[in-house]
C-alpha cells in the first residue's frame, strides 16, 4: 500500500432519519484515530444503519482498520461500505473485515445533515 505525502485526512458524520453516514477521505493515520473513534461512537449511539463513504480515502493505517472493526462489532446490522478504493478492499480482505460489512459498487445516495464538526478542509485549488 503506497502512502502519499501531505494529503490531509478527515472524518465527518452525516445523519438522516434512516441512516448515519461516516465520510472518510485522504490519509487516515494515528493522528486521526480520535476523530474516527468519535465518529464511530456517534454512529453507534444513533442506533441506525451505517454507511461508510470511503471513496476519497488514499491511505489507512492499522489503528483506523481496528476502529472500523470495533464499529462493525457494535452495530446491530452490517455496515455498508460505499465504493471503497482498492487499498481498503485489500485491508478488509486481509483482516476478514469484509465478512462483517457489505461492499456497495455505487453510492445509493444520501441526504443528511452534518453531525460532527469535522469536515473537508478548505483547500485552495492548485
Amino acid at each position: 500500500m503506497e502512502r502519499r505525502t501531505n494529503e490531509v485526512g478527515w472524518v465527518s458524520v452525516l445523519a438522516s432519519g434512516e441512516r448515519t453516514r461516516i465520510l472518510l477521505a485522504g490519509e487516515l493515520d494515528d493522528s486521526l484515530t480520535g476523530d474516527l473513534t468519535e465518529a464511530v461512537d456517534l454512529a453507534v449511539r444513533r442506533g441506525l444503519p451505517v454507511d461508510i463513504d470511503a471513496r476519497g480515502l488514499t491511505f489507512m493505517d492499522s489503528s483506523s482498520v481496528a476502529t472500523l472493526t470495533r464499529l462493525a462489532a457494535r452495530l446491530p446490522e452490517r455496515a455498508r461500505l460505499i465504493e471503497p478504493p482498492e487499498l481498503l478492499l485489500f485491508l478488509l480482505e486481509v483482516t476478514k473485515l469484509d465478512e462483517a460489512m457489505d461492499v456497495l459498487d455505487h453510492d445509493p445516495g444520501f441526504e443528511g445533515v452534518p453531525l460532527s464538526p469535522r469536515r473537508a478542509p478548505d483547500i485552495a485549488p492548485a
